[in-house]
């Protein structure tokens, strides 16, 4: 299965992402993000998916493998969470276009 990241900007093949808690971040829930966890990493089969999340913050997207086994994520069909994940290949960096599947999802155009 191949699997995306949309996210921190710069990494490398062979890097790991890690869970935002990690790195000492922490997010507040969003209504379309309701079980956020900055334990886990979020990926995704869909790679226009992970160019919406790359372009909202400005990073770039990645082919990745995850570590530990994907669960799957409840808040986004197509999405899993895990422990962290490699960086299998860099697909785009940024500025990640906005993906023409996410436009009925922005009404207003813009990135989010």
């Amino acid at each position: 299965m191949t699997y995306f990241h949309g996210g921190a900007p710069g990494l490398a093949v062979g890097d790991l992402i890690r869970p935002a808690i990690s790195l000492g971040i922490t997010k507040v829930r969003t209504p379309n993000q309701p079980r956020y966890s900055p334990r886990r990493v979020y990926i995704t089969r869909l790679r226009w998916y992970a160019e919406l999340f790359a372009n909202g913050c400005r990073g770039d997207v990645y082919e990745v493998r995850p570590v530990g086994r994907p669960l799957p994520d409840l808040d986004a069909r197509g999405s899993f969470t895990c422990s962290c994940a490699e960086v299998v290949e860099v697909l785009a960096r940024h500025p990640v276009a906005m993906p023409r599947q996410a436009a009925p999802l922005f009404p207003m155009g813009g990135s989010r």
